[in-house]
């Protein structure tokens, strides 16, 4: 009954936030652009150094041991990349707009190669569930998310250099490599090979790419500012993150838990 309680609760403090992040955006947007995006760079910020500090209790819970010992170290690096790079873009919002490629843009991208090497760890225990199929899937998401877009930038942007065109594509194609684990993710949980809390950081990411799509479709026709509402799948993203951690944390101070290698630990 404990367990319940519990979990409802998180249940409901997860909706809250979600609920009240994306209200707040949309509100703020009522009211104005420049409203909207002051609201969204406070928001930022303490989202994205709150992940952080979990992800850092997570590693240290964790110590290296197994797989997720190792995913969550990666991990870590990966959001303070991006937390890095979150203050620097409020800094340059507020002080001095930058024009693409920004230092925060390479931040971000730094955060990549972290994020993708986590995914790998973190499906690694159960990789004798993935199928041919899922791979499928998952190679079938990246290239149709992929495509359209390059082509999309390419039309959009005719008179583009050859440098802004290969720096327009970096975001988009590292998109595509950490949608196929992320997809993979989904699948064994749409199969029941793994809980729902334990899907939060693959749906993270897709909410993430979703929004650096709309991002991009946004830029082409010049009408993104930071506070639209686009801004707030970013957002969700990283409450996704969180809570997908605290359940991790969660689950291993169950009691005679030690460490999760297997798919059993992960349902």
């Amino acid at each position: 009954m404990q367990k319940e309680i519990n979990l409802s609760k998180t249940n409901k403090l997860l909706l809250a936030l979600l609920v009240g992040v994306g209200l707040t955006i949309l509100f703020s947007n009522i009211i104005g652009k420049e409203v909207a995006t002051i609201v969204t760079d406070i928001l930022y910020v303490p989202a994205s150094a709150a992940l952080l500090v979990l992800s850092a209790i997570a590693t240290i819970i964790f110590k290296l041991k197994g797989d997720h010992g190792k995913a969550y170290l990666l991990f870590t690096c990966f959001v303070f990349m991006w937390f890095l790079a979150e203050l620097i873009w409020t800094s340059s919002e507020i002080i001095h707009p930058t024009s693409f490629p920004a230092y925060d843009d390479f931040v971000y991208l730094g955060g990549y190669p972290f994020l993708a090497a986590f995914m790998i760890y973190y499906l690694k225990p159960v990789r004798v569930a993935i199928t041919k199929l899922m791979m499928s899937y998952g190679l079938l998401a990246s290239s149709v998310f992929l495509v359209p877009t390059l082509y999309s930038m390419y039309i959009g942007n005719p008179n583009a250099g050859l440098d802004q065109i290969i720096w327009a594509s970096i975001y988009p194609v590292s998109d595509a490599i950490v949608l196929f684990p992320a997809v993979l993710g989904l699948a064994l949980f749409f199969r029941g090979q793994v809980s729902l809390l334990w899907s939060f950081g693959c749906i993270a990411i897709i909410l993430n790419i979703a929004a650096d799509s709309g991002f991009f479709f946004l830029n082409v026709s010049k009408s993104y500012y930071t506070g639209s509402p686009i801004d707030m799948l970013y957002l969700w993203a990283y409450i996704l993150f969180a809570f997908g951690i605290y359940s991790h944390v969660k689950l291993y101070k169950r009691p005679k838990k030690k460490s999760y290698d297997d798919i059993e630990d992960l349902k």
